[in-house]
């Protein structure tokens, strides 16, 4: 009897610690999929714009949103313009980078 209750206790106590990993794995997922939407949406706004006012005003900037801090920054080159997006997602250890390149026709 001692060794059944023995070998349930410890298969009680696998799986609470496998169901822990999970939770923790499936919020990390969440989050990088926040980070994701973030960056598509500022990719977006300043794509939106153009060339002229890229460099007249958006050039760089950092928000916090969501817990998901976000920097960019928009550098000149011949006839295009780099948008850099990073992103600091919490308890990940390295930042999400984003990187478009878009032509310059005006």
């Amino acid at each position: 009897m001692l060794i059944a209750v023995i070998m349930l206790a410890v298969a009680v106590g696998g799986l609470l610690g496998s169901s822990a990993s999970v939770a923790r794995q499936m919020g990390g997922g969440n989050a990088q999929t926040v980070a994701a939407g973030l960056a598509q949406a500022r990719l977006d706004s300043l794509t939106s714009l153009s060339c002229a006012q890229l460099a007249a005003g958006a050039s760089s900037g950092s928000t916090l949103q969501r817990g998901v801090r976000e920097s960019w920054t928009v550098t000149d080159g011949r006839n295009i313009k780099t948008i850099d997006v990073r992103l600091r997602v919490p308890r990940r250890v390295s930042e999400l980078h984003f990187r478009m390149v878009i032509p310059c026709r005006d």
